[in-house]
Protein backbone atom coordinates (compact mmCIF):
# COMPACT_ATOMS: atom_id res chain seq x y z
CA UNK A 1 0.00 0.00 0.00
CA UNK A 2 1.30 3.42 -0.97
CA UNK A 3 1.81 5.93 1.81
CA UNK A 4 -0.16 8.47 -0.24
CA UNK A 5 -3.35 6.43 -0.01
CA UNK A 6 -5.77 7.14 2.84
CA UNK A 7 -6.51 4.53 5.48
CA UNK A 8 -9.35 2.25 4.53
CA UNK A 9 -12.49 2.53 6.74
CA UNK A 10 -13.35 -1.19 6.85
CA UNK A 11 -16.69 -2.53 8.12
CA UNK A 12 -17.97 -6.09 8.20
CA UNK A 13 -21.72 -5.53 8.07
CA UNK A 14 -23.94 -5.01 5.03
CA UNK A 15 -24.84 -1.44 4.20
CA UNK A 16 -28.64 -1.29 4.88
CA UNK A 17 -29.11 1.08 1.94
CA UNK A 18 -27.41 -1.37 -0.42
CA UNK A 19 -29.50 -4.28 0.88
CA UNK A 20 -32.71 -2.32 0.30
CA UNK A 21 -31.74 -1.05 -3.15
CA UNK A 22 -30.41 -4.38 -4.41
CA UNK A 23 -33.48 -6.41 -3.45
CA UNK A 24 -35.01 -5.30 -6.73
CA UNK A 25 -31.78 -4.84 -8.70
CA UNK A 26 -30.10 -8.16 -7.71
CA UNK A 27 -26.61 -6.61 -7.79
CA UNK A 28 -26.84 -6.12 -11.54
CA UNK A 29 -23.66 -3.99 -11.62
CA UNK A 30 -21.84 -5.62 -8.70
CA UNK A 31 -20.40 -8.89 -7.43
CA UNK A 32 -23.03 -10.61 -5.30
CA UNK A 33 -21.82 -10.70 -1.66
CA UNK A 34 -22.07 -13.97 0.21
CA UNK A 35 -24.68 -12.48 2.54
CA UNK A 36 -27.03 -11.87 -0.41
CA UNK A 37 -26.92 -15.42 -1.76
CA UNK A 38 -30.27 -17.20 -1.72
CA UNK A 39 -31.32 -20.72 -0.57
CA UNK A 40 -31.00 -23.43 -3.18
CA UNK A 41 -34.75 -24.10 -3.57
CA UNK A 42 -35.48 -20.39 -3.96
CA UNK A 43 -32.90 -20.22 -6.74
CA UNK A 44 -34.19 -23.42 -8.30
CA UNK A 45 -37.73 -22.09 -8.61
CA UNK A 46 -36.48 -18.88 -10.20
CA UNK A 47 -34.23 -20.65 -12.74
CA UNK A 48 -36.69 -23.45 -13.48
CA UNK A 49 -39.20 -20.97 -14.88
CA UNK A 50 -37.36 -21.84 -18.12
CA UNK A 51 -38.84 -25.33 -18.09
CA UNK A 52 -42.28 -24.22 -19.18
CA UNK A 53 -41.33 -22.31 -22.35
CA UNK A 54 -43.33 -23.46 -25.36
CA UNK A 55 -40.18 -23.11 -27.45
CA UNK A 56 -38.77 -26.35 -25.96
CA UNK A 57 -41.83 -28.33 -27.04
CA UNK A 58 -41.66 -26.67 -30.44
CA UNK A 59 -37.98 -27.45 -30.93
CA UNK A 60 -38.53 -31.12 -30.13
CA UNK A 61 -41.38 -31.29 -32.63
CA UNK A 62 -39.35 -29.36 -35.21
CA UNK A 63 -36.27 -31.58 -35.24
CA UNK A 64 -38.37 -34.76 -35.17
CA UNK A 65 -40.43 -33.42 -38.06
CA UNK A 66 -37.24 -32.97 -40.08
CA UNK A 67 -35.13 -36.02 -39.24
CA UNK A 68 -37.47 -38.45 -37.51
CA UNK A 69 -38.19 -39.19 -33.86
CA UNK A 70 -35.44 -41.68 -33.12
CA UNK A 71 -32.68 -39.59 -34.66
CA UNK A 72 -34.05 -36.56 -32.82
CA UNK A 73 -34.01 -38.37 -29.48
CA UNK A 74 -30.35 -39.37 -29.95
CA UNK A 75 -29.49 -35.73 -30.64
CA UNK A 76 -31.50 -34.60 -27.61
CA UNK A 77 -29.66 -37.00 -25.31
CA UNK A 78 -26.30 -35.85 -26.67
CA UNK A 79 -27.35 -32.23 -26.10
CA UNK A 80 -28.29 -32.97 -22.49
CA UNK A 81 -24.87 -34.52 -21.89
CA UNK A 82 -22.89 -31.63 -23.45
CA UNK A 83 -24.93 -28.91 -21.74
CA UNK A 84 -24.59 -30.67 -18.39
CA UNK A 85 -20.80 -31.01 -18.70
CA UNK A 86 -20.29 -27.36 -19.68
CA UNK A 87 -22.66 -26.17 -16.98
CA UNK A 88 -20.69 -28.18 -14.39
CA UNK A 89 -17.73 -25.81 -14.84
CA UNK A 90 -19.59 -22.57 -15.56
CA UNK A 91 -21.90 -22.94 -12.56
CA UNK A 92 -18.98 -23.44 -10.18
CA UNK A 93 -17.23 -20.36 -11.55
CA UNK A 94 -20.31 -18.16 -11.14
CA UNK A 95 -21.05 -19.41 -7.62
CA UNK A 96 -17.43 -18.89 -6.59
CA UNK A 97 -17.16 -15.36 -8.01
CA UNK A 98 -20.70 -13.96 -7.73
CA UNK A 99 -20.25 -12.36 -11.18
CA UNK A 100 -22.87 -11.97 -13.89
CA UNK A 101 -22.05 -12.79 -17.54
CA UNK A 102 -20.98 -9.24 -18.39
CA UNK A 103 -18.65 -8.86 -15.41
CA UNK A 104 -17.30 -12.38 -15.84
CA UNK A 105 -16.39 -11.77 -19.47
CA UNK A 106 -14.66 -8.41 -18.98
CA UNK A 107 -11.34 -10.20 -18.59
CA UNK A 108 -11.80 -11.78 -22.03
CA UNK A 109 -13.33 -8.87 -23.98
CA UNK A 110 -12.43 -5.70 -22.06
CA UNK A 111 -14.67 -3.29 -20.20
CA UNK A 112 -16.26 -1.96 -23.40
CA UNK A 113 -16.12 -5.25 -25.26
CA UNK A 114 -18.06 -7.00 -22.51
CA UNK A 115 -20.94 -4.61 -23.20
CA UNK A 116 -21.58 -6.77 -26.26
CA UNK A 117 -22.38 -9.59 -23.84
CA UNK A 118 -25.08 -7.47 -22.21
CA UNK A 119 -26.41 -6.42 -25.63
CA UNK A 120 -26.61 -10.01 -26.84
CA UNK A 121 -28.37 -11.24 -23.71
CA UNK A 122 -30.74 -8.26 -23.63
CA UNK A 123 -31.71 -8.61 -27.29
CA UNK A 124 -32.05 -12.42 -27.11
CA UNK A 125 -34.22 -12.49 -24.00
CA UNK A 126 -36.34 -9.61 -25.30
CA UNK A 127 -36.94 -11.62 -28.45
CA UNK A 128 -37.90 -14.68 -26.40
CA UNK A 129 -40.30 -12.51 -24.38
CA UNK A 130 -41.86 -11.42 -27.66
CA UNK A 131 -42.13 -15.01 -28.88
CA UNK A 132 -43.66 -16.39 -25.69
CA UNK A 133 -46.13 -13.49 -25.41
CA UNK A 134 -47.11 -14.07 -29.03
CA UNK A 135 -47.77 -17.73 -28.21
CA UNK A 136 -50.18 -16.72 -25.46
CA UNK A 137 -51.95 -14.22 -27.70
CA UNK A 138 -52.29 -16.87 -30.43
CA UNK A 139 -53.83 -19.29 -27.90
CA UNK A 140 -56.49 -16.72 -26.92
CA UNK A 141 -57.14 -15.90 -30.57
CA UNK A 142 -57.51 -19.56 -31.56
CA UNK A 143 -59.84 -20.37 -28.68
CA UNK A 144 -61.95 -17.25 -28.29
CA UNK A 145 -61.61 -15.31 -31.54
CA UNK A 146 -62.87 -11.87 -30.56
CA UNK A 147 -60.74 -8.85 -31.36
CA UNK A 148 -57.95 -9.01 -33.89
CA UNK A 149 -54.62 -10.56 -33.01
CA UNK A 150 -53.08 -7.12 -32.46
CA UNK A 151 -55.54 -6.45 -29.64
CA UNK A 152 -54.74 -9.81 -28.11
CA UNK A 153 -51.04 -8.86 -28.22
CA UNK A 154 -51.80 -5.68 -26.27
CA UNK A 155 -54.08 -7.43 -23.78
CA UNK A 156 -51.43 -10.06 -23.05
CA UNK A 157 -48.62 -7.54 -22.54
CA UNK A 158 -50.64 -5.33 -20.22
CA UNK A 159 -52.28 -8.18 -18.27
CA UNK A 160 -49.07 -9.98 -17.31
CA UNK A 161 -46.95 -6.87 -16.72
CA UNK A 162 -47.46 -6.67 -12.91
CA UNK A 163 -46.17 -10.25 -12.56
CA UNK A 164 -42.94 -9.40 -14.38
CA UNK A 165 -41.60 -7.08 -11.66
CA UNK A 166 -40.13 -9.73 -9.33
CA UNK A 167 -36.45 -10.47 -8.75
CA UNK A 168 -34.55 -13.51 -7.50
CA UNK A 169 -34.39 -12.02 -4.00
CA UNK A 170 -38.08 -11.08 -3.82
CA UNK A 171 -41.00 -13.13 -5.13
CA UNK A 172 -39.87 -14.45 -8.52
CA UNK A 173 -39.37 -17.92 -7.00
CA UNK A 174 -42.77 -17.98 -5.29
CA UNK A 175 -44.85 -17.29 -8.38
CA UNK A 176 -42.97 -19.94 -10.33
CA UNK A 177 -43.18 -22.41 -7.43
CA UNK A 178 -46.97 -22.03 -7.31
CA UNK A 179 -47.35 -22.49 -11.07
CA UNK A 180 -44.90 -25.40 -11.56
CA UNK A 181 -47.35 -28.16 -10.46
CA UNK A 182 -50.00 -26.73 -12.79
CA UNK A 183 -47.56 -26.86 -15.69
CA UNK A 184 -46.59 -30.48 -14.96
CA UNK A 185 -50.22 -31.58 -14.60
CA UNK A 186 -51.21 -29.69 -17.73
CA UNK A 187 -48.57 -31.22 -20.01
CA UNK A 188 -49.31 -34.71 -18.70
CA UNK A 189 -53.03 -34.12 -19.23
CA UNK A 190 -52.44 -32.90 -22.78
CA UNK A 191 -50.43 -36.00 -23.65
CA UNK A 192 -53.06 -38.32 -22.11
CA UNK A 193 -55.91 -36.48 -23.84
CA UNK A 194 -54.10 -36.73 -27.18
CA UNK A 195 -53.63 -40.49 -26.66
CA UNK A 196 -57.31 -40.96 -25.78
CA UNK A 197 -58.58 -38.89 -28.68
CA UNK A 198 -56.39 -40.80 -31.14
CA UNK A 199 -57.37 -44.15 -29.55
CA UNK A 200 -53.68 -44.86 -28.99
CA UNK A 201 -52.89 -44.77 -32.72
CA UNK A 202 -49.90 -42.54 -33.45
CA UNK A 203 -46.80 -42.89 -35.59
CA UNK A 204 -44.84 -40.48 -33.41
CA UNK A 205 -42.15 -42.98 -32.42
CA UNK A 206 -41.68 -44.53 -35.86
CA UNK A 207 -41.94 -41.30 -37.85
CA UNK A 208 -38.94 -41.04 -40.21
CA UNK A 209 -38.95 -37.30 -40.80
CA UNK A 210 -39.78 -35.09 -43.75
CA UNK A 211 -36.19 -35.10 -45.06
CA UNK A 212 -35.20 -38.51 -46.50
CA UNK A 213 -31.92 -39.85 -45.08
CA UNK A 214 -30.20 -39.58 -48.47
CA UNK A 215 -31.13 -35.89 -48.75
CA UNK A 216 -29.79 -34.87 -45.34
CA UNK A 217 -26.50 -32.96 -45.38
CA UNK A 218 -25.63 -34.58 -42.02
CA UNK A 219 -26.88 -37.53 -39.98
CA UNK A 220 -30.20 -36.73 -38.33
CA UNK A 221 -28.87 -36.93 -34.77
CA UNK A 222 -26.05 -34.49 -35.65
CA UNK A 223 -28.51 -32.06 -37.26
CA UNK A 224 -30.51 -32.16 -34.02
CA UNK A 225 -27.43 -31.58 -31.89
CA UNK A 226 -26.35 -28.62 -34.04
CA UNK A 227 -29.82 -27.10 -33.75
CA UNK A 228 -29.67 -27.28 -29.96
CA UNK A 229 -26.10 -26.00 -29.93
CA UNK A 230 -27.55 -22.75 -31.19
CA UNK A 231 -29.39 -22.39 -27.87
CA UNK A 232 -26.31 -21.78 -25.73
CA UNK A 233 -27.96 -18.67 -24.39
CA UNK A 234 -28.74 -21.06 -21.55
CA UNK A 235 -25.08 -21.06 -20.51
CA UNK A 236 -25.24 -17.33 -19.93
CA UNK A 237 -28.56 -17.57 -18.08
CA UNK A 238 -27.04 -20.26 -15.87
CA UNK A 239 -24.30 -17.79 -14.90
CA UNK A 240 -26.88 -15.07 -14.30
CA UNK A 241 -28.77 -17.20 -11.79
CA UNK A 242 -26.01 -19.32 -10.29
CA UNK A 243 -24.12 -16.19 -9.18
CA UNK A 244 -26.88 -15.90 -6.56
CA UNK A 245 -26.15 -19.40 -5.20
CA UNK A 246 -24.46 -20.23 -1.91
CA UNK A 247 -21.06 -21.98 -2.19
CA UNK A 248 -22.20 -24.72 0.20
CA UNK A 249 -25.01 -25.59 -2.26
CA UNK A 250 -22.68 -26.03 -5.23
CA UNK A 251 -23.15 -29.80 -5.50
CA UNK A 252 -26.94 -29.39 -5.67
CA UNK A 253 -26.69 -26.65 -8.28
CA UNK A 254 -24.26 -28.66 -10.42
CA UNK A 255 -26.49 -31.73 -10.53
CA UNK A 256 -30.03 -30.43 -10.16
CA UNK A 257 -30.57 -26.71 -10.63
CA UNK A 258 -28.20 -26.21 -13.57
CA UNK A 259 -27.15 -29.79 -14.30
CA UNK A 260 -28.36 -33.00 -15.88
CA UNK A 261 -31.69 -33.03 -14.03
CA UNK A 262 -32.53 -29.58 -15.37
CA UNK A 263 -31.40 -30.22 -18.95
CA UNK A 264 -32.94 -33.69 -19.02
CA UNK A 265 -36.30 -32.15 -18.26
CA UNK A 266 -35.79 -29.02 -20.37
CA UNK A 267 -34.74 -30.76 -23.58
CA UNK A 268 -35.62 -34.43 -23.41
CA UNK A 269 -38.94 -34.55 -21.54
CA UNK A 270 -40.29 -31.35 -23.08
CA UNK A 271 -39.03 -32.40 -26.49
CA UNK A 272 -40.73 -35.80 -26.27
CA UNK A 273 -43.99 -34.15 -25.20
CA UNK A 274 -43.82 -31.74 -28.14
CA UNK A 275 -43.07 -34.54 -30.60
CA UNK A 276 -45.97 -36.66 -29.36
CA UNK A 277 -48.51 -33.85 -29.31
CA UNK A 278 -47.77 -32.55 -32.80
CA UNK A 279 -47.40 -35.97 -34.43
CA UNK A 280 -50.58 -37.26 -32.77
CA UNK A 281 -52.92 -34.26 -32.99
CA UNK A 282 -51.64 -32.59 -36.18
CA UNK A 283 -49.94 -35.38 -38.17
CA UNK A 284 -50.85 -33.93 -41.56
CA UNK A 285 -49.56 -30.43 -40.86
CA UNK A 286 -45.94 -29.34 -41.21
CA UNK A 287 -44.36 -28.41 -37.90
CA UNK A 288 -44.85 -24.71 -37.28
CA UNK A 289 -44.20 -22.42 -34.33
CA UNK A 290 -47.91 -22.33 -33.44
CA UNK A 291 -48.34 -26.08 -33.96
CA UNK A 292 -47.76 -26.96 -30.30
CA UNK A 293 -50.25 -24.26 -29.28
CA UNK A 294 -52.88 -25.67 -31.63
CA UNK A 295 -52.27 -29.21 -30.40
CA UNK A 296 -52.67 -28.24 -26.72
CA UNK A 297 -55.78 -26.11 -27.33
CA UNK A 298 -57.40 -28.82 -29.48
CA UNK A 299 -56.80 -31.55 -26.90
CA UNK A 300 -57.67 -29.66 -23.70
CA UNK A 301 -59.93 -26.84 -24.89
CA UNK A 302 -60.20 -23.97 -22.42
CA UNK A 303 -57.96 -25.89 -19.99
CA UNK A 304 -55.31 -25.89 -22.69
CA UNK A 305 -55.53 -22.11 -22.83
CA UNK A 306 -55.10 -22.04 -19.04
CA UNK A 307 -52.02 -24.25 -19.37
CA UNK A 308 -50.50 -21.91 -21.93
CA UNK A 309 -51.25 -18.93 -19.67
CA UNK A 310 -49.39 -20.66 -16.84
CA UNK A 311 -46.42 -21.60 -19.02
CA UNK A 312 -46.07 -18.12 -20.48
CA UNK A 313 -46.31 -16.35 -17.14
CA UNK A 314 -43.61 -18.64 -15.75
CA UNK A 315 -41.11 -18.27 -18.56
CA UNK A 316 -41.74 -14.59 -19.14
CA UNK A 317 -40.84 -13.77 -15.55
CA UNK A 318 -37.38 -14.98 -16.56
CA UNK A 319 -37.37 -13.29 -19.97
CA UNK A 320 -38.39 -9.91 -18.56
CA UNK A 321 -35.95 -10.26 -15.67
CA UNK A 322 -32.96 -11.02 -17.91
CA UNK A 323 -33.83 -8.50 -20.61
CA UNK A 324 -34.43 -5.64 -18.16
CA UNK A 325 -31.32 -6.33 -16.12
CA UNK A 326 -29.09 -6.54 -19.22
CA UNK A 327 -30.53 -3.45 -20.96
CA UNK A 328 -29.76 -1.65 -17.71
CA UNK A 329 -26.16 -2.89 -17.74
CA UNK A 330 -25.68 -1.92 -21.36
CA UNK A 331 -26.93 1.65 -21.05
CA UNK A 332 -25.05 2.15 -17.77
CA UNK A 333 -21.80 1.08 -19.41
CA UNK A 334 -22.15 2.95 -22.69
CA UNK A 335 -24.06 6.07 -21.68
CA UNK A 336 -23.85 6.26 -17.90
CA UNK A 337 -27.67 6.01 -17.79
CA UNK A 338 -29.00 4.18 -14.75
CA UNK A 339 -32.71 3.51 -14.44
CA UNK A 340 -34.47 1.27 -11.89
CA UNK A 341 -35.09 -2.25 -13.18
CA UNK A 342 -38.85 -1.66 -12.95
CA UNK A 343 -38.46 1.13 -15.51
CA UNK A 344 -36.64 -1.23 -17.84
CA UNK A 345 -39.44 -3.80 -17.43
CA UNK A 346 -41.90 -1.18 -18.70
CA UNK A 347 -39.60 -0.31 -21.60
CA UNK A 348 -39.18 -3.99 -22.52
CA UNK A 349 -42.96 -4.47 -22.41
CA UNK A 350 -43.51 -1.57 -24.80
CA UNK A 351 -40.78 -2.83 -27.14
CA UNK A 352 -42.20 -6.35 -26.97
CA UNK A 353 -45.61 -5.17 -28.13
CA UNK A 354 -44.14 -3.25 -31.06
CA UNK A 355 -42.02 -6.24 -32.08
CA UNK A 356 -45.03 -8.56 -31.86
CA UNK A 357 -46.62 -6.52 -34.64
CA UNK A 358 -43.78 -7.62 -36.98
CA UNK A 359 -44.93 -11.28 -37.13
CA UNK A 360 -42.29 -12.74 -34.83
CA UNK A 361 -42.93 -16.31 -35.92
CA UNK A 362 -41.74 -15.67 -39.48
CA UNK A 363 -38.29 -14.52 -38.33
CA UNK A 364 -37.75 -16.84 -35.35
CA UNK A 365 -35.39 -19.34 -36.95
CA UNK A 366 -33.15 -16.74 -38.62
CA UNK A 367 -32.85 -14.68 -35.44
CA UNK A 368 -32.07 -17.75 -33.35
CA UNK A 369 -29.47 -18.92 -35.90
CA UNK A 370 -27.58 -15.62 -35.76
CA UNK A 371 -27.90 -15.37 -32.01
CA UNK A 372 -26.78 -18.98 -31.70
CA UNK A 373 -23.39 -18.55 -33.38
CA UNK A 374 -22.65 -15.44 -31.29
CA UNK A 375 -23.47 -17.28 -28.08
CA UNK A 376 -21.60 -20.43 -29.05
CA UNK A 377 -18.51 -18.32 -29.76
CA UNK A 378 -18.96 -16.54 -26.41
CA UNK A 379 -19.15 -19.84 -24.55
CA UNK A 380 -16.12 -21.17 -26.41
CA UNK A 381 -14.02 -18.19 -25.36
CA UNK A 382 -15.22 -18.20 -21.74
CA UNK A 383 -14.62 -21.93 -21.30
CA UNK A 384 -11.21 -21.72 -23.01
CA UNK A 385 -10.23 -18.94 -20.62
CA UNK A 386 -11.43 -21.03 -17.69
CA UNK A 387 -9.35 -24.01 -18.79
CA UNK A 388 -6.15 -22.15 -19.72
CA UNK A 389 -5.94 -19.63 -16.85
CA UNK A 390 -5.73 -21.55 -13.55
CA UNK A 391 -5.30 -18.34 -11.53
CA UNK A 392 -8.63 -16.98 -12.78
CA UNK A 393 -10.21 -20.39 -12.35
CA UNK A 394 -9.31 -20.37 -8.66
CA UNK A 395 -9.78 -16.73 -7.67
CA UNK A 396 -12.09 -15.51 -10.41
CA UNK A 397 -11.22 -13.25 -13.37
CA UNK A 398 -10.42 -9.58 -12.89
CA UNK A 399 -13.51 -7.48 -13.57
CA UNK A 400 -12.81 -4.08 -12.02
CA UNK A 401 -12.84 -1.37 -14.71
CA UNK A 402 -9.70 0.32 -13.41
CA UNK A 403 -7.62 -2.81 -13.98
CA UNK A 404 -8.68 -3.86 -17.48
CA UNK A 405 -8.35 -2.48 -20.99
CA UNK A 406 -11.42 -1.20 -22.80
CA UNK A 407 -11.16 -3.74 -25.64
CA UNK A 408 -9.01 -6.84 -26.02
CA UNK A 409 -7.94 -9.33 -28.69
CA UNK A 410 -10.62 -11.63 -27.27
CA UNK A 411 -13.28 -9.29 -28.63
CA UNK A 412 -11.79 -9.60 -32.12
CA UNK A 413 -11.81 -13.40 -31.73
CA UNK A 414 -15.48 -13.30 -30.76
CA UNK A 415 -16.47 -11.14 -33.74
CA UNK A 416 -14.43 -13.17 -36.25
CA UNK A 417 -15.71 -16.58 -35.07
CA UNK A 418 -19.32 -15.35 -34.98
CA UNK A 419 -18.98 -13.79 -38.43
CA UNK A 420 -17.68 -17.09 -39.81
CA UNK A 421 -20.67 -18.90 -38.32
CA UNK A 422 -23.15 -16.38 -39.69
CA UNK A 423 -21.54 -16.58 -43.14
CA UNK A 424 -22.00 -20.35 -43.18
CA UNK A 425 -25.57 -20.00 -41.93
CA UNK A 426 -26.48 -17.55 -44.69
CA UNK A 427 -24.98 -19.67 -47.50
CA UNK A 428 -26.82 -22.94 -46.98
CA UNK A 429 -27.19 -23.61 -50.70
CA UNK A 430 -23.44 -23.29 -51.29
CA UNK A 431 -22.35 -25.09 -48.10
CA UNK A 432 -25.26 -27.37 -47.08
CA UNK A 433 -23.31 -29.47 -44.58
CA UNK A 434 -21.25 -26.63 -43.17
CA UNK A 435 -24.35 -24.47 -42.84
CA UNK A 436 -25.80 -27.06 -40.47
CA UNK A 437 -22.45 -27.20 -38.66
CA UNK A 438 -22.19 -23.40 -38.35
CA UNK A 439 -22.46 -23.34 -34.50
CA UNK A 440 -19.86 -26.10 -34.18
CA UNK A 441 -17.55 -24.33 -36.65
CA UNK A 442 -17.91 -21.05 -34.75
CA UNK A 443 -17.13 -22.89 -31.52
CA UNK A 444 -13.98 -24.47 -32.93
CA UNK A 445 -12.74 -21.18 -34.40
CA UNK A 446 -13.33 -19.31 -31.13
CA UNK A 447 -11.47 -21.91 -29.07
CA UNK A 448 -8.42 -22.06 -31.36
CA UNK A 449 -8.13 -18.31 -31.91
CA UNK A 450 -8.65 -17.41 -28.25
CA UNK A 451 -6.10 -19.96 -27.11
CA UNK A 452 -3.64 -18.32 -29.53
CA UNK A 453 -4.60 -14.85 -28.26
CA UNK A 454 -3.92 -15.90 -24.67
CA UNK A 455 -0.51 -17.17 -25.69
CA UNK A 456 0.70 -14.41 -28.01
CA UNK A 457 -1.47 -11.26 -27.66
CA UNK A 458 -0.96 -8.54 -25.02
CA UNK A 459 -2.72 -9.11 -21.70
CA UNK A 460 -6.05 -7.41 -21.02
CA UNK A 461 -4.80 -6.51 -17.53
CA UNK A 462 -3.37 -3.10 -16.68
CA UNK A 463 -0.18 -2.92 -14.67
CA UNK A 464 -0.97 -1.08 -11.43
CA UNK A 465 0.74 -1.08 -8.05
CA UNK A 466 -1.22 -1.99 -4.93
CA UNK A 467 -4.64 -3.56 -4.52
CA UNK A 468 -7.25 -2.92 -1.84
CA UNK A 469 -7.95 -6.65 -1.79
CA UNK A 470 -4.51 -7.11 -0.26
CA UNK A 471 -5.16 -4.43 2.36
CA UNK A 472 -7.98 -6.31 4.10
CA UNK A 473 -7.99 -9.67 5.84
CA UNK A 474 -10.94 -11.08 3.87
CA UNK A 475 -12.03 -9.21 0.71
CA UNK A 476 -15.37 -11.03 0.63
CA UNK A 477 -16.24 -10.12 4.24
CA UNK A 478 -14.81 -6.59 4.37
CA UNK A 479 -16.97 -3.68 3.19
CA UNK A 480 -15.56 -0.41 1.89
CA UNK A 481 -17.49 2.79 1.20
CA UNK A 482 -17.35 4.08 -2.37
CA UNK A 483 -16.50 7.78 -2.39
CA UNK A 484 -18.77 8.37 -5.43
CA UNK A 485 -22.08 6.72 -4.45
CA UNK A 486 -21.44 6.62 -0.69
CA UNK A 487 -22.46 2.96 -0.56
CA UNK A 488 -20.43 0.13 0.97
CA UNK A 489 -19.67 -2.97 -1.10
CA UNK A 490 -17.38 -5.95 -0.63
CA UNK A 491 -13.68 -5.23 -1.05
CA UNK A 492 -13.57 -7.85 -3.81
CA UNK A 493 -14.97 -5.26 -6.25
CA UNK A 494 -13.37 -2.09 -4.84
CA UNK A 495 -10.39 -0.21 -6.26
CA UNK A 496 -8.34 2.89 -5.47
CA UNK A 497 -9.33 6.03 -7.39
CA UNK A 498 -6.20 7.99 -8.41
CA UNK A 499 -8.41 10.97 -9.32
CA UNK A 500 -9.66 11.20 -5.73
CA UNK A 501 -6.45 10.77 -3.80
CA UNK A 502 -6.74 6.98 -3.63
CA UNK A 503 -10.24 6.88 -2.12
CA UNK A 504 -12.14 3.58 -2.68
CA UNK A 505 -14.49 3.33 -5.67
CA UNK A 506 -16.91 0.49 -6.49
CA UNK A 507 -17.04 -1.39 -9.77
CA UNK A 508 -20.33 0.20 -10.87
CA UNK A 509 -19.14 3.78 -10.33
CA UNK A 510 -15.72 3.03 -11.77
CA UNK A 511 -17.12 2.04 -15.16
CA UNK A 512 -18.92 5.38 -15.68
CA UNK A 513 -16.59 7.80 -13.85
CA UNK A 514 -14.55 9.44 -16.63
CA UNK A 515 -12.14 11.11 -14.19
CA UNK A 516 -11.32 7.73 -12.69
CA UNK A 517 -10.84 6.16 -16.10
CA UNK A 518 -8.53 8.93 -17.31
CA UNK A 519 -6.51 8.86 -14.08
CA UNK A 520 -6.03 5.10 -14.31
CA UNK A 521 -4.96 5.26 -17.96
CA UNK A 522 -2.47 8.03 -17.22
CA UNK A 523 -0.87 6.30 -14.22
CA UNK A 524 2.71 5.13 -14.71
CA UNK A 525 2.85 1.37 -15.30
CA UNK A 526 3.18 -0.47 -12.02
CA UNK A 527 6.09 -2.66 -11.07
CA UNK A 528 3.93 -5.71 -10.43
CA UNK A 529 4.06 -8.15 -13.36
CA UNK A 530 0.93 -9.01 -15.26
CA UNK A 531 0.05 -12.66 -14.51
CA UNK A 532 0.71 -15.07 -17.33
CA UNK A 533 -2.22 -16.87 -18.90
CA UNK A 534 -1.19 -20.19 -17.40
CA UNK A 535 -0.36 -18.82 -13.96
Amino acid sequence: MSGRNPQLPVTYDDDPRVVQEQRAEDYAQHAVPLTARVPRLKLLMANWSLLSAMVWLFYGALVAGLVGTRQAVIGLVLSVVVYSVLSWFITAWAVRTGLNPSLLSRRMFGTYGAALTALLLAASTTYYAVFESSVLAEAFHIRFGGPGIRWWYLIVVVAVLPLMMGSVQTWMDRINGYLLPIYIAGVVAAVIAAAVQSHGHSDWLSFQGAIPPDARPLPGWLMTFCTYTGLWLLMATSIEFSRMGKPQDLRFHRHVNFGWVFYGWLFLLNGLAGIYLVRTVLPAEPTAEVGVVKAIVQTLGVWGVLLIVVTQIRVNTLNYYLSSINWGRLTARLFGLRLPRTAWVLIVAAAAYLLMLTDVFSTLQKVLAWQGVFLVSWVGIVVTHFVLTPADRRAGPEFRPGRLRGVTPGLAVWVVSAAAGIYLTQHAERFPAWSQLAPVAALAISVVLYAAALRFAPSSLLRRDGDVRDEVADPWAARLACHVCDRSYTAIEMDRDPAAGGEPICAACGEVDTAFTKAVRSEPAGDEPVPAANA
